[in-house]
């Protein structure tokens, strides 16, 4: 099978992710067969063997691609709209992806999807599509209640309004929080007290210091910032998670504002209805180049898959991230 998942919503593109790798047989044995891509920095060979490779130990081989048609959009400040590939790469990896085996099933994950672009059309018609926009605030709000149902729990209208208000569309942090109020409220109907209670912008504000501290480099402010993350319970996979999903925003920011964007549409268009969440990366995003926001991305897209790989352990994959991208050179 060959997928597209694409959207802003990486929460639910990542379930959609993991329904596809359950999906595939054992997942011990799964991995051992799994291979993972930036597209940035992605071969042809490369790609190609690994596609037609059979799986060892595993029923199926899966491919996963994060950002492979991004890597052929015509730059909007190219003469004529034409990015600088030839047009052979591009009809090589479109051959490699319709080529590829029913043994190896392959993922292609980006964030936002244009459908003008040369290798979309050149292979849309051999891909199962999923879309996963952001959610305006009434599919919010759906989402909250049957996440809370699904947990086992119950929760007031009026706690679903000051969850999106706090949270905004985060569905991350919304898990969490809702994780965190269905154990705390037990067998009762969660209120807006408890929502008043247990949830606030702290988490935020230690991602938002975590991240500024990374990106001037200081160490000890960043060390500190994720030690105060841990020890309010978030996992090392969860502050990856968010660390990436903040630095996505911030480019996608930056990226809307050069093409003149209005700030109301870029909120409406990235789901930062939580003020704060919004003026934080506003900031971070007109304070720091984009060659420093797509270095640190691409370290800690590598740092993900050394995780998910099982190269290396995900707490220390995070505590080596941090001290490596906030020590100064």
């Amino acid at each position: 099978m060959r997928y597209l998942l694409a959207g802003p919503d990486d929460f639910s593109l990542k379930a959609k992710l993991n329904s596809i790798k359950a999906s595939l047989g054992d997942p011990a044995m799964l991995s051992t067969a799994t291979n993972i891509f930036d597209a940035a920095r992605l071969k042809p060979a490369e790609f190609r063997l690994t596609v037609h490779a059979a799986p060892f130990l595993s029923p199926a081989r899966l491919v996963v691609v994060s950002g492979l048609f991004s890597r052929f959009q015509p730059a909007s400040g190219d003469a004529g709209g034409k990015k600088k590939t030839k047009p052979e790469d591009i009809e090589e990896f479109a051959g490699i992806v319709r080529s590829s085996p029913p043994s190896t099933t392959l993922i292609l994950t980006e964030t936002s999807l244009n459908r003008t672009n040369p290798l979309f059309k050149s292979i849309s018609d051999v891909l199962e599509m999923h879309e996963f926009p952001p959610l305006d605030k009434p599919q919010l709000k759906e989402w909250i209640g049957r996440r809370v149902l699904h947990a086992g729990g119950q929760i007031s209208p009026g706690a679903i309004n000051l969850l999106v208000q706090y949270v905004g569309a985060d569905l991350w942090s919304l898990a969490t929080e809702i994780d965190k109020l269905t154990l705390f409220a037990c067998e009762r109907v969660i209120t807006e007290n408890d929502v008043k209670a247990l949830v606030g912008s702290a988490q935020e504000a230690n991602i938002f210091s975590l991240v500024d501290a990374i990106f001037e480099q200081r160490l000890k402010t960043a060390t500190t910032s994720l030690e105060s993350l841990k020890a309010s319970g978030f996992s090392a996979g969860y502050v990856l998670s968010m660390l990436a999903r903040q630095l996505r925003l911030v480019i996608q920011i930056k990226d809307l504002k050069s093409r003149g964007e209005k700030d109301m549409e870029i909120r409406r268009r990235l789901g930062l209805n939580a003020d704060f969440v919004w003026k934080k990366a506003l900031d971070q995003a007109g304070r720091f180049s984009i060659d420093r926001f797509k270095d640190i991305y691409r370290q800690l897209l590598e740092a993900d898959i050394a995780a998910k790989t099982g190269r290396m352990d995900e707490t220390m994959s995070i505590d080596l991230l941090v001290a490596e991208l906030a020590t100064r050179s």
